[in-house]
């Protein structure tokens, strides 16, 4: 693997006023060969003007923004939108699910005093001219799931479509949230009428967190990596993953990589390959890319190449779970995302920079 090119798809460092801090970079690429990048732009990583950015690809390797701002209020409550992933519905046009959070409850993401995240909504809504417009806002019925947040593209597979997210919340009048991957399942990109669980620890001990998935073609199934979570005894463990059934739509019990790291992108190259696109946030804080040769059964680490790297970074010290959280909102790189551009190329993204008010979204050509 090499590094072909890389730069900027935003480049904070040049704008002017509050909102110069990117994150939940994604990447999306139409059937008519146009590349589009959406991410969120806030003051901070975690503040109430957050709101999503669409850029589109354009020649020598540039970007140009042609969205800014999706509708941030409902029933009467301004919130922010924190992800955005674009998708092709069947008749070409575009569709962006869309995360919202209510910030009128509260000043931050995470109240440690009730192990609660804000309230949220997961959002729809199209456009019929590439992205440069947004209408038909709408809210998916997550079944009552608390704390509902995207995580990942919207993978197209034979049957229609499936996008992924995450649920974190109290249940049964417990004090403590439990944490669950799902995912929606549509056949035509308009309705989302079906939720999965794709991974839950029978005893909520263990959190699939930040899933990330892919259609596998050569092997008719799904890939998904977790950035994962011992909850008893407070610390990240090894990325995990987990194959979907096209048919059932079930998933096989998480399984260990060996790989020590953060939210884990994969990305199939159609030949039975693997790319996994990761934050390795321990030092020396980096994002990195290993590749597997059987379908993510085993890891080449001797090849794995770092994109970036920032040794300022690590989360070796022993924190507990409040502290997790907040140390979060010091972290100043991640999210990665990635897609084949050709046979051999890929395109990847994700957010950084040297200080959390100002963090870029960047990308790079990978050659595989």
């Amino acid at each position: 693997m090499k590094i072909l090119k890389q730069g900027y798809i935003l480049d904070t460092r040049t704008l002017n006023g509050l909102r110069k801090a990117c994150t939940f970079t994604s990447l999306m690429k139409h059937s008519s060969g146009k590349i589009f990048s959406s991410f969120r732009l806030g003051s901070k990583k975690d503040s109430p003007d957050g709101n999503g950015v669409i850029a589109e690809f354009v020649e020598n390797s540039d970007w140009k923004i042609i969205f800014l701002d999706f509708r941030n209020e409902f029933d009467g409550i301004s919130g922010e939108i924190k992800v955005v992933e674009l998708f092709e519905r069947m008749d070409g046009n575009l569709s962006a699910l869309l995360t919202w959070f209510d910030y009128s409850k509260g000043n931050k993401l995470y109240n440690a005093s009730t192990d609660t995240i804000l309230p949220s909504k997961i959002l729809l809504a199209d456009s019929f001219d590439m992205g440069n417009t947004w209408l038909n806002y709408r809210v998916v019925d997550t079944k009552n799931l608390q704390g509902p947040t995207l995580t990942g593209p919207v993978v197209k597979i034979p049957s229609g479509f499936l996008a992924f997210f995450e649920k974190y919340g109290t249940e049964d009048n417990s004090k403590i949230s439990t944490h669950s991957a799902c995912a929606m399942y549509s056949k035509d990109g308009i309705n989302f009428e079906k939720i999965i669980t794709v991974a839950r620890h029978p005893m909520d001990e263990i959190y699939y967190w930040d899933q990330r998935s892919c259609y596998d073609p050569v092997n008719q199934r799904i890939i998904t990596m977790f950035w994962t979570y011992d909850r008893k005894s407070e610390k990240d463990i090894d990325i995990h993953i987990a194959y979907g059934n096209l048919e059932t739509l079930s998933w096989t019990k998480p399984r260990p990589t060996g790989i020590k790291g953060q939210i884990a992108a994969p990305v199939c190259l159609g030949d039975g390959r693997i790319l996994c696109f990761y934050v390795h946030r321990h030092y020396p804080g980096s994002m990195r890319i290993i590749m597997s040769e059987d379908g993510g059964q085993t890891w080449d680490v001797d090849s794995e190449i770092i994109v970036y790297h920032n040794t300022a970074e690590t989360t070796e010290k022993s924190i507990n779970y409040a502290e997790y959280w907040e140390e979060m909102n010091r972290w100043n790189f991640g999210h990665p995302c990635g897609i084949v551009l050709e046979k051999n190329i890929v395109l990847v993204a994700y957010y950084a920079g040297e200080d959390v008010n100002c963090l870029s979204a960047r990308w790079a050509l990978i050659s595989v």
